[in-house]
């Protein structure tokens, strides 16, 4: 089995979104590997030496026998255009290590900054990050996501935003988008839907 990954945001010395890194770490351990002990992530990570000020990428790669974790800074990558790239048969239920399919896609964006995968017709995530459309003053995001995220699915509990299948031909119904994950909430800059490429 490839080694998986879990991406959480270190701010100031506190770890976010944690329950949801941990369910997703657990569901992932147990399917994958059998695995049935629990990981709880706070009383591991809390007792780990880290910075107390600033934006960090908490990196933690792992199986059911190995944790390796690492603090990284932290700085958004500034997209402003995304590419449609299709691609059938790409599958990333779980968050791996291994990003080989997804690194070999993101060289298809030519002059753009990122690009948007589309899988058998349906809106997935983009390279590194799920997506949401924005419609009038409703936030959309794919229901075909290829990586439920932990950012995603708070959101979707917060009812801030509202899950549909989004075909690539829809994309143009919307007026703007944003991409969210770990790292980047709710306040990530807009990206006008004119600047998705096709």
């Amino acid at each position: 089995m490839s080694l998986l990954l879990e991406t959480i945001k270190l701010l100031d010395g506190n770890f976010l979104n944690l329950s949801r890194h941990e369910q997703r770490m657990n569901r992932a351990l147990k399917t994958l590997c059998g695995a049935e002990d629990h990981v709880e992530l706070e009383p591991m990570l809390n007792a780990l030496t880290r910075p107390d000020t600033g934006l960090y990428k908490c990196r933690i790669v792992y199986d059911d026998v190995s944790r390796e974790i690492e603090f990284t800074p932290y700085t958004p990558r500034p997209v402003q255009s995304l590419r449609v790239v299709e691609h059938d048969r790409i599958n990333y239920e779980f968050k791996y290590a291994n990003r080989k399919l997804l690194d070999q896609l993101f060289t298809l964006r030519k002059d753009c900054d990122d690009i948007l995968i589309v899988k058998r017709g349906f809106v997935t995530d983009t390279s590194y990050a799920n997506i949401a459309f924005r419609r009038k003053n409703q936030w959309i995001t794919p229901w075909s996501a290829l990586l439920k995220g932990t950012q995603r699915q708070k959101l979707l509990e917060q009812n801030i935003l509202q899950e549909e299948d989004i075909r690539v031909e829809d994309i143009r119904s919307f007026d703007a988008c944003r991409l969210i994950n770990a790292m980047l909430e709710f306040d990530a800059p807009e990206i006008d839907v004119s600047n998705i490429v096709f």
